[in-house]
């Protein structure tokens, strides 16, 4: 059974629920996680997904952050936020089981200037999920994290290293602790597939920054080891950055083959 697994930062479903619909139609994804909703649960559309097939696992916020799961499979087991209770507060964390995976989605903090306390919030939550997937490294379940990670991991997923050195989404105390949790035993599954070549999943609003291909890779799809063998390809889709009204972040989408072996 082949499954698709995609992760899109909508910056607001409200303002993006024509695009993300015209998206799912083209796509057909077996699972779309969300980040950045910007809407209570009441607010959300669970009706509107469910008339496409959708069911919802949620942990939403009013105005500010909030994450999502849809998928065309049951969800079972839903966990909201770290099991640990981490700035709890902020709704950056959703996990399920559906299609057969472990799917966990996260919107890490962005963080703000380097030397204020909120970019030390965003080291302690990649620290959170880091604990967070011990269990799932040797594991025989195959479990899949994506989301907005609000970090580009290497020089190759940022438009200019030399620029960015230092800053926000390029600090190198973020970018250490990306490499903490792959070297637990996890894979950045676009660098599997494609390991060398600028890729990105982001640009800037301004400055005319996806016309002249100013961007970072800042959306992940990390597997564990068990679903690695698994996986078939992983790519960005940049097409929905040329509609109108478009996020300033793009979807990224995995196929698996669960009947393969891990």
């Amino acid at each position: 059974m082949q499954v698709s697994v995609a992760t899109w930062n909508v910056n607001s479903i409200r303002a993006r629920l024509e695009n993300v619909t015209r998206w799912l139609k083209a796509r057909e994804p077996d699972v779309l996680c969300l980040q950045e909703l910007k809407v209570d649960s009441d607010s959300f559309p669970f009706e509107h997904f469910e008339s496409m097939g959708y069911g919802t696992a949620i942990n939403a916020q009013k105005t500010w952050n909030g994450v999502a799961i849809l998928s065309r499979h049951p969800l079972e087991s839903v966990q909201q936020g770290f099991r640990s209770g981490f700035l709890d507060d902020q709704k950056r964390f959703v996990s399920a089981l559906t299609a057969g995976l472990r799917v966990i989605n996260v919107y890490v903090p962005q963080g703000g200037d380097p030397s204020v306390e909120r970019f030390r919030q965003k080291l302690g939550f990649l620290e959170e999920l880091g604990a967070e997937l011990t269990e799932y490294v040797d594991s025989e379940q195959p479990m899949v994290l994506v989301g907005d990670m609000n970090v580009a991991p290497e020089p190759e997923d940022v438009f200019d290293a030399d620029e960015l050195e230092g800053l926000v989404g390029f600090h190198p105390e973020e970018r250490r602790r990306i490499r903490d949790i792959l070297d637990m035993g996890f894979t950045d599954l676009l660098r599997n597939f494609t390991p060398e070549g600028k890729v990105f999943s982001w640009w800037d609003y301004r400055a005319g920054a996806f016309r002249r291909n100013r961007g970072m890779r800042l959306d992940l799809v990390i597997t564990n080891r068990s679903l690695l063998g698994r996986a078939i390809s992983c790519d960005v889709d940049a097409d929905p950055r040329k509609w109108v009204k478009p996020s300033d972040h793009v979807p990224v989408v995995a196929v698996f083959d669960l009947e393969k072996d891990g």
